[in-house]
């Protein structure tokens, strides 16, 4: 296929603008019916914004064990569940985060404005309590660089908000799985308090995979002499025990998925883990859009043994312990207000500091230290954000924001065969970003944006050179341009968009070398990437209605010894289907779910790959009412035909087991009962 130029992503949206210009339906009734967004600094109509987000609503009928339950069927998005409670799921955008072995890399994460994400980009979703999460929603495209460092991609949940007095208990199992819930929630006028508490157990469908997760949640809402709105929000999470199956080797998974590789109980390879964090947010009791202020700090700590005994005198460890701090305060302000115009300014103030310890794993055992050192994150943004509304039909918006990072790591295990890895550096990058969309009609309309953004390495990144001689200062930030069209619409009975994008990065990490326990990168390429993207909801009837998400794309080095190679753990193709049957409308829903997802490769050189993969699952729910009492009940069957397929690659792993299987067929079954006064 031929690679497109920079102007063919317009012309080719200029095409697809035209063939959709031909379809013609009624349009709707009023614009109340518009979905509403929150993606750029101001909650506009989903038709008239050039922002790309889609929105989900957390299902209900389900173990929510995994974000990849939340993520998986939007487009454009790569949410692969790795079936292994002691690593986070695999999650990219468009392909960036791609290259994260572990964690998240590369996209911005937010619950409630307050992010998840670390100043150096580095996050995770493991600690979130997915069971209060009312909604979801994904920025994609060139706007969602105005969130600074490492937004290829903006995942932001938003919490449930209590509408009444209630107790909520449930229980949901599978022949792996066991969870428990409790939920009281207290409304008085403005007031409210919410407490949910969540014990999750699973013995894991391979040995040496168990795990066990536990919750709680404390949120309250007020306002201050009807001036101020408050909310502030207690989060507490510890995993006393995840078992790492760890990956397999390509020859493993085909002789037998669902074993376990030697070294996870020969190291007793396992992590644990506790995470605590209080936020508050302030906003215009009268108009949340004039102001706002969010602080938030929080600890976390983690214990975690690796498939190797780190005993050089050079290694990190085979065991990691680590007690990270993080506070931050952001707060923004509605400079300029008029009938077509608005500004907006803010600013932020982020801080992470790591105490890492690495010790000698000795099979199981603690050994000697190998590792002590304290790494720290520090960023300081400034942004505008401008929105102009010229003329009905004609919506703009641009952003700028400025941000300075900067890394640090003082190494407090210095030894003859072990230098001094203390290092600092700073980086300092603008991103922009502008957007133009058009409504062409009641029910149809068309937008371009474009931008230019960074991605700074993170601290794991820069720890550690090739030649084992102190930390690696010569990494310098991967920097983007993308550019994005496409079309919305929206009818009484279809909602859709499709999309085009082009990428262009420049600086790109890749693995240099290794071994015992450190790992090193270098910049050193060029990628490139183009596709397309298209959701579609259609509600066929009041009985039936169906949702289809999909996305190509092309993403490859475009330089250097690696050129034409495609990104290691980057699918090209995917597809979500959905049906679902409401026989008795709201009360009962019944619902078949298709997911295909083409290969993946598992490193830069292209030596091997996961193959493609087409799984359905299907579920049934039903609601009813007993002495006030509302009881829902819910089945559901993933992998119905029992596929033998890879749920995630370790990308560039050099012992060579990349492969982490996913679950065959699997029944659970979930009841929750409701008390309302």
């Amino acid at each position: 296929m031929r690679t497109p130029t920079h102007a063919s992503v317009p012309a080719l949206s200029a095409l697809a603008m035209s063939f959709f210009c031909l379809f013609s339906q009624k349009p709707l009734a009023s614009e109340d019916e518009i979905i509403v967004i929150s993606g750029s600094a101001q909650r506009e109509a989903w038709l008239l914004s050039p922002a790309t987000v889609e929105l989900r609503a957390t299902p209900s009928n389900s173990i929510l064990i995994d974000s990849a339950q939340l993520l998986s069927s939007i487009s454009g998005v790569q949410a692969d569940s790795r079936a292994n409670f002691a690593q986070d799921t695999r999650l990219s955008i468009r392909g960036f985060g791609s290259r994260s072995a572990f964690g998240i890399r590369g996209l911005y994460l937010q619950q409630d404005g307050i992010p998840l994400s670390t100043p150096d980009g580095q996050g995770q979703l493991s600690s979130v309590l997915l069971d209060n999460i009312a909604q979801v929603e994904v920025l994609k495209g060139p706007l969602a660089a105005l969130y600074g460092n490492a937004a290829g991609g903006v995942v932001s949940l938003y919490s449930r908000e209590p509408a009444e007095n209630a107790v909520d208990v449930s229980v949901a199992g599978s022949d792996l799985h066991r969870q428990y819930k409790l939920q009281a929630d207290w409304v008085n006028g403005e007031q409210s308090l919410s407490l949910a508490a969540k014990r999750f157990t699973s013995d894991g469908f391979r040995p040496h995979a168990a795990a066990e997760k536990q919750q709680a949640q404390l949120r309250y809402h007020n306002s201050i002499a009807d001036l101020i709105s408050v909310t502030a929000r207690l989060d507490y999470a510890r995993d006393p025990r995840l078992q790492d199956p760890l990956g397999l080797s390509i020859e493993a998974w085909q002789q037998n998925p669902e074993q376990t590789a030697v070294q996870a109980e020969l190291f007793d390879t396992e992590k644990n883990s506790r995470q605590r964090q209080f936020s508050l947010s302030l906003s215009d009791n009268n108009d949340s859009e004039h102001w706002q202020i969010a602080a938030w700090l929080g600890d976390r700590s983690i214990n975690q043994r690796l498939a190797f005994t780190g005993s050089s005198p050079t290694s990190a460890g085979g065991e990691v312990v680590l007690d990270r701090q993080f506070q931050g305060i952001n707060a923004n302000y509605r400079l300029i207000s008029a009938d077509s115009y608005n500004v907006r300014i803010g600013a932020s103030l982020v801080q992470s500091e790591d105490n890492r310890l690495g010790f000698v794993n000795d099979f199981g055992q603690r050994g000697a230290l190998r590792r002590d050192q304290l790494d720290r994150a520090d960023s300081q943004d400034l942004y505008a954000r401008f929105n102009w509304q010229p003329q009905q039909n004609w919506q703009i918006q641009a952003g700028w924001r400025y941000s300075a990072l900067k890394l640090r790591i003082t190494d407090n295990y210095i030894t003859a065969d072990n230098p001094d890895d203390s290092g600092h550096k700073v980086f300092y990058h603008d991103a922009f970003a502008a957007g133009l969309s058009y409504r062409i009609n009641q029910w149809l309309s068309w937008y371009v944006s474009a931008a230019t953004g960074f991605e700074s390495p993170t601290l794991a990144e820069v720890a550690y050179r090739a030649d084992g001689a102190g930390v690696n200062l010569t990494l310098d930030a991967s920097t983007n341009q993308q550019w994005e069209s496409g079309l919305k619409w929206q009818t009484h009975s279809i909602t859709g968009s499709i999309n085009l994008f082009y990428i262009n990065s420049h600086n790109e990490l890749l693995v240099d070398s290794s071994a015992g326990g450190r790992t090193s990168y270098r910049n050193a390429a060029k990628t490139q990437r183009y596709g397309s993207e298209l959701q579609l909801h259609w509600r066929v009837n009041s009985y039936f209605y169906q949702r289809l998400n999909a996305h190509y794309l092309s993403a490859s080095f475009a330089d250097g010894l690696l050129n034409n190679n495609r990104l290691p753990g980057v699918a090209k193709a995917e597809l979500n289907w959905q049906l679902s049957y409401l026989p008795w409308q709201d009360a009962t829903e019944l619902s078949l779910h298709s997911h295909y997802r083409s290969n993946v490769y598992i490193d830069d050189t292209n030596s091997d790959s996961a193959p493609s993969a087409l799984t359905f699952s299907a579920s049934a729910q039903h609601q009813q009412q007993w002495s006030g009492v509302l009881v829902n009940y819910w089945i559901a069957l993933d992998n119905i035909t029992d596929k033998t397929y890879v749920g995630s690659v370790i990308v560039n792993q050099s012992n060579g087991r990349a492969f982490e299987p996913a679950p065959g067929r699997q029944l659970s079954v979930g009841l929750s009962a409701r008390y309302r006064w």
